[in-house]
């Protein structure tokens, strides 16, 4: 096998020395660039490589251009430069003149990542801006897996909703970078008023405003917050973010559903009332790369490690067939049919309370 590679290389190496002569590369300058061709056929670029290398291609095109000091001097013997010389001494036509450069904006990595799993959650019930909702066992998981996903960027810093769910996720994300968690109070999450702590069964059944509201979200009741003015308030806090130039190139986010495909809707140019139909799942990635422009890159939406939406469904009972009539038998041999279980409890055994992000406004 070592042989067969070798003639393998020495046959690829001929060839590119081949291709490098016909193209009038000298003989000195080919090992360097057969050299960089197998390093890179080794080592091809990860996924984490391709983020750093956005960053890097980005901060490299849009640097500032620095224009020479005219009293720079080429050499020893204190001769000027010509381009000194264009800068000291324009021409009348005004060509040699500096042209002003606009500000140039450092390229950023904005992390979205929602909360993991909570108590609320598992209960299918709206938490709303419920204080002390807390994180279940799993939900801790959720957040340590994104904080292993996240472990081969150098992050910067983390901003949270200051709602414990997602306070909590933050501190479990910010742990491995020693990092002080941020709150922000235009990061929480959607005021719905009375309906918060209910579950959506029972308002699906006995509240028709609320459909109404889940159908029209920026036409909400009195006292219920709609997506409009949730979409404000997270923008202008993930503005105000990026104006910051201490808080670094990456950012993380933590904060709610809502929140989350609000500001994706709003860098991507989806109507506030079409975010409904995304899909952020407990603890998942969402990532914008901001340049120097204000249309960022969207490189990730709904990122998890293990997507709900991957699970197979469960397993249906096959019907049976009919049985025929049988002699009536003792009542204590009879077979007594299973118990219906409600809709309420049904949808409340559904594994994260997933199923409601796909219509349902509030996480």
């Amino acid at each position: 096998m070592r042989r067969l590679w070798s003639r393998a290389r020495a046959g690829a190496q001929d060839g590119w020395h081949a291709l490098l002569r016909l193209r009038g590369v000298p003989r000195g300058s080919r090992r360097p660039l057969l050299r960089l061709w197998t390093i890179q056929i080794r080592r091809p670029l990860t996924g984490r490589g391709l983020v750093r290398r956005l960053m890097h291609d980005s901060h490299t095109q849009h640097a500032p251009h620095v224009t020479p000091d005219p009293s720079a001097t080429n050499g020893a013997n204190g001769a000027t430069s010509p381009a000194s010389t264009s800068e000291a001494w324009p021409s009348p036509q005004g060509q040699g003149a500096a042209q002003p450069q606009p500000p140039q904006r450092p390229p950023r990595l904005l992390i979205l990542l929602r909360h993991g799993q909570t108590t609320y959650n598992v209960e299918n019930r709206l938490p709303g801006q419920i204080p002390g909702v807390a994180l279940t066992d799993e939900g801790r998981r959720q957040a340590l897996r994104a904080a292993v996903a996240l472990s081969g960027l150098p992050l910067s810093a983390v901003i949270a909703s200051p709602l414990e769910r997602a306070k909590d996720t933050a501190e479990i994300i910010a742990h491995g970078w020693n990092l002080p968690v941020r709150t922000d109070q235009r990061l929480m999450d959607t005021d719905i008023g009375s309906w918060a702590g209910q579950q959506i069964a029972e308002l699906r059944k006995n509240d028709p405003g609320w459909e109404q509201y889940v159908a029209h979200p920026n036409e909400p009741p009195e006292g219920v917050e709609s997506f409009e003015r949730v979409q404000r308030r997270s923008v202008a806090a993930v503005r105000d973010l990026l104006a910051d130039e201490s808080l670094g190139s990456y950012i993380v986010v933590v904060s709610h559903a809502d929140v989350v495909k609000l500001i994706l809707a709003h860098y991507s140019g989806i109507a506030s009332a079409s975010a409904r139909f995304v899909s952020i799942a407990n603890a998942s990635i969402s990532a914008l790369a901001f340049g120097d422009t204000p249309q960022p890159h969207v490189l990730a939406v709904n990122w998890t490690a293990l997507p709900a939406w991957l699970s197979p469904p469960p397993a249906q009972p096959r019907a049976q067939p009919a049985q025929p009539a049988q002699a009536a038998q003792p009542a204590s041999q009879q077979t007594q049919p299973e118990p219906e279980v409600p809709d309420e409890v049904a949808e409340a055994q559904t594994p994260g309370g997933q199923h409601e992000e796909r219509e349902e406004p509030v996480s």
